[in-house]
């Protein structure tokens, strides 16, 4: 959610909803924070469960200050999972700026100093005041006693080579999935806010967004995804409406589906803006 601009269909911004929500679950004092972290084993039944759960290393205490000392001698530059690929980021990092823990990590797989083979960088260590880095930090197995367990399974983005290669992805640059949009029109994303062509680095007067991609279609998968249709209504509004991107056009399968709460309302506002759909056919 923190990725996502605003939400459908008010259009609130997102981090203002949750980061407030982030800060008080890390403040609150009957709640242990654990991250990065992974479940390993949950054994038990209600009432009375037990976790084994694998914390991993920061490389980072918690005397880190977010000072950004570290970052700026950093040599490491990679993309960023944040900005959905098309931003960078360095090997030690803020997943983002209201992530909890508020101190950074190391990315020790893109790290210089990953053992087992060391090369000699120290610049993130020698430039920390507080002497809060630390390359040798292990991983630790924990266990906690826990009532009740609360599974978010959270998603993936459609990723298939076939499915998006249809339509020019990773052929074209200009041509980008719905996260990476979205990071475009965020003020913090690579772009700070402007929609640009990634191409040539120039406002776009056109665009185009494809509904269904994957999804009501034998080929790849038949059922769908109960969401796109209100999603790509709010990227039309970004584009055309806080962007002045001239002609949005709006493809879809067969119908749009905005079945939620507040959602035909928002269909409605969306085709006032004078957005052109166009009915399109089974892939």
């Amino acid at each position: 959610m923190a990725m996502l601009d605003k939400t459908f269909p008010t259009l609130d911004c997102s981090i203002c909803i949750e980061g407030p929500l982030i800060s008080d679950v890390a403040r609150h004092p009957n709640i242990e924070l654990l991250a990065p972290a992974e479940l390993l084993d949950l054994m038990g039944s209600p009432g009375d469960f037990k976790a084994r759960i694998l914390v991993k290393p920061r490389y980072v205490t918690d005397d880190c200050t977010k000072c950004g000392q570290c970052e700026d001698v950093c040599p490491v530059v990679v993309p960023s999972e944040f900005e959905a690929g098309i931003g960078a980021r360095k090997a030690i990092y803020l997943p983002f700026p209201q992530a909890e823990p508020g101190i950074y990590m190391l990315d020790i797989d893109h790290c210089l100093n990953k053992p087992p083979n060391y090369f000699p960088c120290d610049r993130c260590a020698k430039a920390c005041d507080r002497n809060a880095i630390i390359y040798t930090m292990m991983p630790k197995v924990i266990e906690r006693d826990v009532a009740a367990v609360i599974v978010s399974t959270g998603f993936e983005l459609e990723r298939g080579g076939d499915i998006l290669g249809e339509y020019g992805y990773g052929r074209y640059m200009d041509v980008v999935t719905s996260m990476e949009f979205e990071r475009l029109v965020n003020a913090s994303g690579p772009s700070s806010g402007v929609v640009v062509k990634p191409s040539t680095g120039e406002e776009p007067e056109n665009v185009l967004l494809v509904s269904c991609v994957g999804s009501r279609n034998n080929k790849y998968n038949d059922y769908c995804s109960g969401f796109c249709c209100t999603y790509l209504l709010k990227q039309g509004i970004y584009a055309k409406v806080l962007h002045g991107i001239k002609n949005v056009t709006i493809m879809y399968m067969n119908d749009v589906r905005t079945y939620g709460k507040g959602f035909e309302g928002f269909f409605d506002r969306g085709s006032k803006r004078g957005y052109k759909h166009c009915l399109g056919g089974q892939a």
